[in-house]
């Protein structure tokens, strides 16, 4: 008996050392012209591969959303190789904050000083997405590419109504007359109403200025596809709001073409650890946010990134 204890220890544990040392060695073989950065030197000229994947926000990113501090940490590591030629930013994005996303909108305009930038648009790259688009020389977008929604938009729930039906009250201590201009326990001011207009006219004004600046045009010329709107890739063309048909083959090529060289130069992109990703994964799925409920995430959020440059994500194909 104890025998068999022993053995089936020793076996779960070969099964465990087996499983670690498949994710450490899960790498999918690469396609020519094409490496990866970080342990990997690069020989000769390169192509940088950035990813803008999911809802945009300051800090880090995780395996579903970008952080600004992860891509000026990325961008930064490549400022100074002078290998690296080009930067082919991939967004697949439907927005998110209003300074995560300038911030990587400016990083990307002051590298593309000194390094061509040609972005490639996925299934949608509206808003923040499109904000950081514009820094670049060059946009492609895919003919079924949702793009556009350039504007801002600020929430705040009123939920006042269900607390009285419940008779629930919630008592509100401030110091400052509009400290509670976004609270969800009762209507805005007319006053509150002016505050919040001015500060999204104002975003909106800059991400308009912004815009402009990056793809240098007149804001005017902006203006004629801005208010929200949202564009198909093709759509998206007709109107000038990017400036071709095409994914990453066609923004790889663009690079060689901006630089005047005839040969297509290799891609790299920054090594993934496998390990990193699975319990990344585990830890959102089963560890993060267990000790609270729905309702005070959902909370947190609001009250933590109250101006979003954002697209619903309810918006299918």
């Amino acid at each position: 008996m104890e025998r068999n204890k022993y053995l089936l220890w020793f076996i779960f544990l070969f099964t465990g050392l087996s499983v670690i040392i498949g994710l450490f060695s899960l790498k999918p073989t690469p396609p020519k012209n094409y490496n990866k950065f970080g342990n990997v030197k690069i020989f000769g000229d390169s192509i940088y591969l950035l990813k803008i994947e999911g809802e945009i926000h300051s800090g880090k990113s995780t395996y579903t959303t970008t952080g600004a501090s992860t891509v000026l940490e990325q961008l930064r590591e490549i400022e100074d190789k002078n290998e690296i030629k080009g930067i082919i930013v991939e967004i697949n994005s439907p927005g998110g904050t209003v300074g995560a996303s300038q911030e990587i909108f400016e990083e990307l305009l002051y590298l593309k000083k000194s390094k061509k930038i040609v972005v490639s648009m996925k299934d949608v790259a509206a808003s923040g997405g499109y904000y950081i688009a514009s820094a670049s020389d060059f946009i492609f977008a895919e003919p079924g590419t949702v793009t556009g929604s350039i504007g801002v938009i600020a929430m705040s729930a009123n939920i006042a109504g269900l607390l009285e039906k419940y008779n629930v009250k919630v008592n509100v201590y401030k110091k400052g007359k509009y400290k509670d201009i976004l609270s969800m326990f009762k209507d805005p001011s007319v006053e509150e109403r002016e505050i919040i207009q001015s500060l999204l006219e104002s975003t909106y004004r800059r991400f308009i200025k912004d815009i402009s600046r990056g793809r240098n045009i007149p804001e005017k010329e902006v203006e004629k596809f801005a208010e929200g709107k949202i564009f198909s890739g093709e759509d998206a063309l007709k109107n000038k709001v990017i400036d071709g048909i095409g994914g990453r083959r066609e923004a790889q090529a663009k690079i060689s073409e901006l630089l005047g060289i005839k040969e297509t130069l290799p891609i790299v992109e920054e090594e993934e650890n496998p390990l990193d990703k699975f319990f990344n994964v585990i830890n959102n799925k089963f560890l993060g946010n267990v000790s609270r409920d729905f309702k005070s995430i959902i909370l947190e959020e609001i009250y933590k990134t109250p101006i979003l440059l954002i697209m619903p994500n309810s918006l299918r194909i």
